[in-house]
């Protein structure tokens, strides 16, 4: 009776640690009905989900049609779309996530319940705790991520109306301000409560399309962690075969089967992952170097006009971008690092005390240990540093090019 309550405290305690790794993740995902519905689901819980996804696409086609129907049936100037651009392309980033996560919710399943098993298979409490290091690390980076994009996105929802108020049009009339601007064939949005029901309406698109944002980016963070935590037990486990104080042959080709076996595993699951969350990744990296260059030459126009609160909000919006592709990113980086010392810790063992045998067994082991591993995004983008930073100085170039236009254009004119 001692063992079973012993094993149903491990597996409690197990259980604890994968909800404490996937837990925000998890809640803003359910919020946006995206994450994936287990096969033990009761009905009303598939409804209540699929309730959730018909609501999301509305949200999304309530600011991206009324947009396109604005910048190319009633707006003429250039410059005015280009202002129209960046919320549309934002929304429709959302919108273009939000599909992928949907339709790709059995793989993520899948990987989820990998994810559960390797918890539960873990025994050795410096192990738990090697995983548990790292899911902490992809905990903060979801929580980091919600924090900037949620200010950064639902400020500029919420108070860029309210600071522009009454605008004054070429046609000599007056209109309040919308966060996305939009026209609307059937209704008047300016006459009131239409204007009051837009404005809301516009709110929660953005709360939804922020949430795919960072509910995308906590989801590959996790995934990539855990990957990371994998291969933190194997370097336990190499260093172990170094620490053996007499390697006899049987007990050496137990270790090295045991070694073996995880980076199969670990190799396994990280090509399973890279599957799910690829073209995931491929949006996020793509659209968010567009929408860096649009917002940047947005702080521009708010800048010539004087407009210093909005401009202090487009900026917040413009780092808000930097730090969603930063994460990626990053955390991409270090699983290319944690590989890389996988590598190193494999180059280093003390082949010379092994069996004769077993050490010629090491030869593999090191040949796919000293690849590195990297996650790709849409089998182009290496998620990493180099990437982030080619994309800062891409959008840094733009925004540049943006303020001696606009300079040459006001001092020509």
């Amino acid at each position: 009776m001692k063992l079973a309550v012993g094993d149903l405290s491990k597996t409690s305690r197990h259980e604890d640690d994968y909800n404490y790794a996937v837990q925000v993740t998890r809640i803003i995902m359910r919020m946006i009905g995206a994450w994936p519905i287990p096969h033990y689901a009761s009905n009303a819980e598939r409804i209540a989900t699929r309730l959730q996804n018909v609501l999301c696409y509305f949200l999304f086609a309530f600011v991206v049609v009324p947009g396109l129907l604005l910048a190319f049936l009633k707006e003429r100037d250039f410059k005015r779309r280009v202002r129209l651009l960046g919320p549309i392309l934002n929304c429709w980033m959302g919108c273009l996530k939000y599909t992928l996560l949907v339709y790709h919710a059995r793989e993520i399943l899948s990987c989820l319940k990998q994810v559960r098993q390797d918890w539960r298979d873990t025994v050795d409490w410096r192990d738990r705790k090697v995983m548990l290091s790292n899911a902490k690390v992809g905990r903060k980076f979801a929580v980091f991520s919600a924090v900037f994009m949620y200010v950064g996105g639902l400020t500029y929802r919420t108070l860029v109306p309210v600071l522009k108020g009454r605008m004054l049009t070429p046609m000599n009339t007056t209109v309040r301000a919308l966060a996305c601007p939009s026209y609307f064939v059937k209704f008047d949005e300016q006459a009131s409560p239409a204007y009051e029901i837009v404005y809301t309406l516009q709110f929660f698109s953005g709360l939804v399309t922020y949430s795919v944002t960072v509910g995308a980016a906590g989801l590959a963070a996790f995934f990539i962690m855990h990957v990371c935590g994998q291969l933190g037990i194997l370097i336990g486990k190499l260093q172990h075969l170094n620490d053996m104080p007499e390697p006899e042959d049987r007990a050496v080709a137990i270790v090295l089967a045991d070694i073996v076996e995880h980076q199969i595993k670990v190799k396994s699951f990280l090509k399973q992952v890279e599957e799910t969350m690829r073209y995931v990744l491929l949006v996020e990296i793509v659209g968010c170097t567009i929408l860096l260059c649009l917002t940047g030459y947005y702080v521009i126009m708010e800048w010539e006009t004087s407009g210093a609160t909005a401009m202090l909000v487009m900026l917040v919006v413009h780092i808000s971008f930097i730090i969603s592709i930063f994460t990626n990113c990053y955390v991409g980086q270090l699983l290319t690092d944690q590989s890389i010392k996988v590598g190193s810790v494999t180059s280093t063992t003390n082949w010379h005390r092994l069996p004769y045998k077993r050490a010629r067994t090491l030869i593999l082991i090191m040949a796919v240990s000293n690849i590195p591993t990297r996650i790709l995004a849409g089998k182009m983008i290496e998620m990493s540093l180099p990437t982030f930073s080619n994309v800062r100085v891409k959008a840094y170039l733009s925004f540049c090019l943006a303020r001696i236009k606009l300079h040459i254009y006001f001092v020509t004119s």
